[in-house]
């Protein structure tokens, strides 16, 4: 199973019911499989802040949400992470491609892999690299449990590590 099949069967599995994401070409294989779930209602968004304000409404409804972005969108999120995710406490999980680190050599993506993990510590907002062997160590649920329990956003980012797990 590929990358994004795994990635939407893990979300299914972890009873996420809303997702918005902004596209992506390390995402778009899950982006389609959600698009076309039967337990996942999927929204496309133009901006990040319209993704993440999507999700954060159906968290604050009760529903398990999940973003899908690029960490240079993430950047372009301060102010509803800050006054929204965690003023209110509001329990989602971003699902980030972390770009620009090894194995993603292309210069376009590097300044802002400088400044996105100095960005989430700054809003308090904890992070993990998502593991190659996520589905099967349900590090999706994990996310949901520690957010939930947290009462704020958590991310996993996909580093291209993530994308090469063929098992």
């Amino acid at each position: 199973m590929d990358f994004g099949a795994r990635l939407a069967a893990a979300l299914e599995k972890a009873a996420v019911k809303v997702a918005a994401s902004v596209p992506d070409n390390w995402l778009e294989g899950a982006i389609e499989k959600l698009g076309s779930s039967a337990s996942v209602v999927h929204t496309s968004a133009a901006r990040e802040e319209d993704a993440l304000g999507i999700c954060m409404g159906a968290a604050l409804a009760g529903a398990r949400s999940v973003c899908l972005m690029q960490n240079s969108g993430v950047l372009n999120t301060g102010g509803t992470l800050a006054t929204l995710g965690n003023a209110f406490g509001i329990p989602l999980v971003m699902i980030v491609t972390d770009r620009g680190h090894l194995g993603d050599v292309l210069t376009a993506h590097f300044e802002k892999a400088r400044a996105f993990r100095p960005f989430l510590e700054a809003l308090q907002i904890p992070y993990y690299e998502l593991s190659p062997a996520f589905d099967r160590e349900d590090q999706i649920e994990q996310a949901f449990v520690m957010a939930e329990a947290g009462q704020r956003p958590v991310a996993l980012l996909i580093t291209r590590a993530a994308l090469e797990d063929k098992k």
